[in-house]
């Protein structure tokens, strides 16, 4: 029986126009170049596939309530993501013994993170391969961020999918199937 998925997830904040131009001023910067135009939708959405450093400077701030066990597999990604885990000491928390906790307590989570990091832990966690409830808190977070910064369409995706078809996992799950020759 498929456990029961009770979880939140909150982006608290996308990148702005104003942190989009910033983004484009440092990418003109490594060409000696300088522009005071907003970026297009297009630009914006090319920069992301390229994947070049400046997409770096553009952060989102996320806020889930997931099990205990979930925000562990969060937490292993640690380059380009800061990590505010609600604490679990038993001496900052009444009636509660951390001892006793199941794994799938509640844990509130906040990710300040990084595009390209996004990016990658999007790859790692829309796996088939990951964790069943750790992918819908991922998928959840992809619908948000592609529902309020569309130029990020196409970018959260498995690393099959990222990879043209290429499963580089060790147990393939025949996902990656639907990819090949996509690309």
């Amino acid at each position: 029986m498929e456990q029961e998925r009770n979880f939140t997830v909150e982006l608290m904040k996308v990148p702005t126009e104003e942190d989009w131009m910033l983004t484009k001023l440092c990418t003109l910067n490594t060409v000696g170049k300088t522009s005071t135009k907003l970026p297009t939708d297009e630009w914006k959405h090319k920069l992301l596939l390229s994947e070049h450093s400046p997409i770096r400077t553009l952060n989102f701030c996320i806020k889930m309530e997931i099990p205990y066990y979930v925000s562990v597999h969060f937490v292993r990604h640690f380059i380009g993501v800061t990590h505010f885990v609600q604490s679990q000491r038993n001496d900052r928390q009444s009636n509660y013994d951390r001892t006793k906790a199941p794994q799938d307590a509640p844990v509130s989570h906040i990710m300040f993170i990084n595009a390209q990091e996004l990016m990658f832990m999007a790859r790692r966690r829309l796996c088939s391969q990951a964790d069943p409830y750790t992918r819908a808190v991922m998928t959840e977070i992809k619908r948000q961020v592609e529902e309020k910064c569309p130029e990020f369409v196409g970018t959260l995706e498995p690393m099959c999918a990222y990879r043209g078809g290429r499963c580089t996992e060790f147990f393939c799950c025949g996902a990656n199937e639907q990819y090949k020759g996509k690309f």
